[in-house]
């Protein structure tokens, strides 16, 4: 008996918020999309906020070359980053980063092989 008190007890203990999911970017307005960011960035914990930050300003550079004006420019913005989440985005981020430095350690050792005289 005590075992289904403390089984329900834990049910409803997470029914209650137990895990939170992380926030959803909104691009449907500006307001949503200032909103959902500042509260994506507060699902992240430090370290995770700061690569965040990188990718988001990363983002937001290749959207300005992109835009014509500043309406493109936020619309473009918005429509980008809508539907994902912060998780999310510093994942694609840590993905990113893996694989220039990858590509950066094989063009080291190509140029190594190229300056030897060839092949290996």
């Amino acid at each position: 008996m005590a075992r289904l008190l403390t089984l329900i007890a834990l049910g409803a203990l997470a029914a209650c918020g137990g895990v939170k999911e992380p926030t959803v970017i909104d691009g449907s307005s500006d307001e949503s999309f200032k909103r959902t960011i500042a509260a994506a960035k507060g699902d992240l914990g430090p370290k995770d906020r700061l690569k965040f930050e990188a990718a988001y300003a990363e983002y937001k550079a290749q959207t300005f070359a992109d835009a014509n004006d500043r309406q493109e420019y936020a619309k473009l913005l918005r429509e980008g980053m809508d539907g994902l989440t912060a998780p999310r985005i510093v994942a694609k981020f840590d993905e990113n980063t893996k694989k220039a430095g990858e590509d950066a350690a094989d063009a080291i050792f190509d140029a190594k092989r190229a300056l030897k005289g060839g092949s290996r």
